[in-house]
């Protein structure tokens, strides 16, 4: 499945909040919870608090004999380690064959270092999703960071952010914290997190991994930085004026989709829609009518007509937004210079 969640007992390993704006994942599967939870609650309802083994590897034939050295020894692959998950019920599952520089970390303790670099406690309720992928080869959760305000005149409108944490115990997939506003529901959605992250720190399964952690946090100061950053140049833009039919909103609108040097009549008819839509969008009540004729109202038109109004599939959409050389993104950046100048 696309999700790529474990499957048990035909229920998903997985647990999400929901309250206010938050809602159930798309492939609705999992443990609803009521509003956000501590690490704890969310472990135990994700099923997601097994421990996991490091053993060695030894050679067995097609019938699952061990291989035997002329002394009676047991054949062994010195330069490979096995991931082994313990279940409560006493069996095993096989996870995956590791190189022999591999440290396991448990999903609680990877998740306990996301609590630590945030500065929150275990008994917090900030956790928004946890999950578990792969078979319980992999591990993911979501922290709730709260949000950026921008309320210059009590506008109220908020960014919402999260810390992403995914960990792997196939010696493929390392430790990776993420500031996203990407929440993480299935496999899919850690990646296009990650991808799209401002700030993304990783740390391999070493035994060097616990010292590298500690950096995680000057890449979350990097990040509330760009935070704070960000805050103040969108209130910026919010005392900008730009009428609904005035020429500065032509001129944004014309510079980022401009006429052809030889324009045939089809693209003309075309330009002109895509223009009109703009306008549309900028006097929505998402932009113009909530915050205002403003470059910050201005500038979010363009956006939301290149994110969700042209002619392409999702996917393409998604990752044409998330690629920083996309001209999709060269739009946003050039509507950002026009709108501001």
């Amino acid at each position: 499945m696309a999700h790529e969640l474990e499957i048990v007992g035909g229920k998903a390993k997985m647990a999400y909040a929901t309250g206010g704006d938050r809602k159930a994942p798309w492939h609705r599967l999992g443990t609803a919870m009521a509003g956000l939870q501590t690490m704890e609650a969310m472990l135990q309802a994700a099923n997601a608090d097994f421990d996991v083994v490091l053993t060695r590897v030894a050679a067995v034939d097609d019938d699952g004999n061990l291989i035997r050295n002329a002394d009676g020894t047991v054949l062994m692959i010195e330069d490979s380690r096995a991931t082994i998950r313990q279940n409560l019920d006493g069996s095993f599952t096989p996870l995956a064959t590791v190189g022999t520089r591999y440290e396991v970390r448990q999903n609680r303790e990877v998740l306990e270092r996301a609590l630590a670099i945030v500065g929150a406690s275990k008994g917090d309720a900030v956790m928004d999703t946890v999950g578990v992928l792969k078979n319980g080869a992999r591990f993911f959760a979501t922290v709730e960071l709260g949000g950026i305000v921008v309320d210059p005149a009590g506008v109220n409108d908020r960014i919402a952010r999260y810390l992403v944490v995914s960990s792997g115990h196939d010696g493929v997939w390392p430790i990776r914290y993420a500031n996203t506003d990407i929440r993480a529901v299935c496999s899919n959605t850690v990646i296009l997190g990650l991808r799209q992250a401002e700030r993304v720190f990783i740390a391999r399964h070493t035994r060097n991994v616990d010292s590298t952690i500690e950096d995680a946090k000057n890449v979350l100061k990097i990040s509330s930085t760009w935070g704070v950053e960000f805050a103040a140049e969108a209130e910026r833009m919010l005392s900008i004026p730009v009428p609904m039919g005035g020429k500065k909103l032509d001129s944004v609108i014309n510079a980022v989709f401009p006429k052809a040097a030889e324009e045939t009549d089809r693209q003309r008819k075309t330009r002109d829609g895509v223009h009109e839509m703009i306008r549309s969008i900028y006097s929505n009540n998402r932009n113009g009518a909530k915050f205002g004729f403003n470059a910050w109202s201005a500038y979010n038109a363009v956006v939301e007509y290149l994110d969700f109004y042209r002619s392409v599939d999702a996917t393409s959409s998604a990752i044409a937004s998330m690629d920083d050389t996309s001209t999709v993104t060269q739009k946003k950046l050039l509507a950002h210079r026009v709108v501001v100048s």
